[in-house]
């Protein structure tokens, strides 16, 4: 490209030349007018050539650089296409999980159909006691009072300790010192589920006051008995982890039901149970 831009005037200089050249022998023999002929063909031939090689290397290069601007924004439009696709996914993960833990609570409602409930959203937790207490958006404009049983879509929470006017705070059964009467549904064995300091690390209750007689076995669900004026009989709490006996008597390690990290929904059960 530098040689062509060097000597361009020379080169159309000789252009010029050869066709007078070839005007010259025109009208002369046909062996002269075609060896003319012939000569300046060759040399346009030659640069045709030149300058076609040249013009379709250059097509390539626009080409090649039109078809990865052309990949790029491809490229570009897959991408956000991927990103929308994965917001969409992650979008319809959460409404299908929120509708399996409302599948729940409607055949939890439907299950205790004869009590009074009342839905309520969880907005909030307690930063320093994350799974003891946390809040829900519901209160006395909505008929909630203190001691009412909150139930969770896989079982019991715990109990309104708190009520505004607008909101509750529940005691999740998770919480040192917060106990109900309980039994085990297949043996109907009782004994007192509580929170236990030493345990809420581990997410997991204690059952106490179990008779030395009771068959109770890993494996086995706990649930609310009838002994108490709060909560309703039957609600599950949990199962039986480990079984084990101290100076107090024969305990129950119980794993919850409820598992209090993810809970969006729960219900207020607003009856007095006697």
């Amino acid at each position: 490209m530098d040689f062509l831009q060097r000597y361009k005037k020379w080169f159309i200089l000789a252009l010029v030349v050869l066709s007078f050249v070839m005007m010259a022998f025109t009208g002369r023999d046909g062996y002269s007018q075609g060896f003319a002929r012939s000569a300046v063909g060759g040399v346009v031939f030659r640069g045709q050539a030149l300058f076609s090689s040249i013009g379709n290397w250059f097509s390539d290069r626009w080409n090649f650089f039109t078809s990865m601007n052309e990949l790029h924004h491809e490229n570009q439009r897959l991408l956000l296409e991927i990103d929308r696709l994965n917001a969409e996914l992650v979008q319809h993960r959460h409404s299908q999980a929120q509708n399996n833990d409302l599948a729940l609570l409607v055949n939890l409602h439907l299950r205790y159909d004869s009590y009074a409930v009342l839905g309520a959203d969880v907005v909030s937790h307690d930063p320093s006691n994350w799974l003891s207490t946390f809040t829900i958006n519901r209160g006395t404009n909505d008929g909630v009072a203190v001691n009412m049983a909150v139930l969770a879509p896989m079982g019991f929470a715990g109990r309104i300790s708190a009520v505004g006017s607008n909101y509750a705070v529940v005691t999740a059964v998770m919480e040192d010192g917060h106990a109900v009467s309980a039994q085990g549904e297949r043996t109907g064995d009782t004994g007192i589920v509580r929170g236990d300091v030493n345990l809420a690390s581990q997410g997991l209750l204690r059952m106490d006051f179990i008779d030395t007689s009771a068959d109770l076995a890993v494996g086995d669900a706990v649930i609310t008995n009838h002994v108490s004026s709060i909560f309703p009989p039957g609600i599950l709490i949990g199962h039986i982890a480990e079984m084990g006996q101290d100076v107090g008597g024969m305990y129950a390690i119980v794993t919850p039901a409820v598992d209090f990290s993810r809970l969006p929904y729960v219900l207020v059960v607003t009856d007095i149970f006697d």
